[in-house]
């Protein structure tokens, strides 16, 4: 696991970022901004595969400016993840829908692309897929405290709950409500997310407090 820092741009434009001092050369206001470096934890796909094979290649401290094409980024867009819906769906569930704005659909994020004769078309393509992508990076760090990286690990996957470490076992405390209703973690998940704090520091064993 390395720690970064980065500022992704297209047609040159930022789209994201990481670092302060780079935002405000850019002119951009970071009172606003919680601005820190990244966990990557390199070989699982945290990141586009453009982005990964050069941190691959990279040591601490060290910093390069890349240009990752599309394949490399967000993939090619797909017309096959343009899907059409009856709008009386949307309006069954009391869902607003309007061209241009982003909804969940069957836990998918998409845009709506345009609404109309009783249908609404929605672009479930990753805003950034088809463009070619501009890239400073800088390793800040390596992570080799166990827990840290664990604690990365969880950011990454689920990103709220909590750990505890009580000698060789990390506890994932995990209480989330949604609109009243509780919701567990997948078998499926819980798997993953195993295996991948397991292998990658020395703890024996992950439980879970649901």
């Amino acid at each position: 696991m390395i720690e970064i820092d980065y500022v992704g741009k297209t047609d040159g434009e930022i789209f994201d970022l990481t670092a302060k001092e780079k935002a405000e050369e850019e002119g951009i206001n970071t009172e606003q901004l919680d601005l820190s470096p990244m966990k990557v934890l390199l070989g699982e796909k945290y990141i586009i595969p453009g982005l990964e094979q050069a941190l691959l290649e990279m040591e601490e401290g060290e910093e390069k400016e890349l240009e990752i094409d599309s394949e490399n980024g967000y993939g090619k867009r797909d017309s096959d993840q343009i899907e059409t819906f009856p709008e009386k769906t949307f309006e069954e569930q009391g869902v607003q829908v309007r061209p241009g704005e982003e909804i969940m659909v069957g836990g998918q994020r998409g845009k709506v692309v345009s609404k109309g004769s009783g249908r609404v078309r929605v672009d479930f393509n990753h805003p950034l897929a088809g463009k070619d992508l501009e890239y400073w990076v800088k390793v800040v760090r390596e992570v080799e405290d166990d827990e840290e990286i664990a604690e990365g690990i969880f950011e990454h996957r689920l990103g709220h709950g909590e750990l505890k470490f009580e000698e060789d076992t990390v506890t994932v405390v995990h209480k989330h409500e949604d609109d009243g209703h509780s919701h567990s973690l997948s078998d499926e998940f819980k798997e993953r997310l195993t295996e991948e704090i397991l292998e990658h520091t020395d703890f024996e064993k992950v439980e879970f407090d649901e």
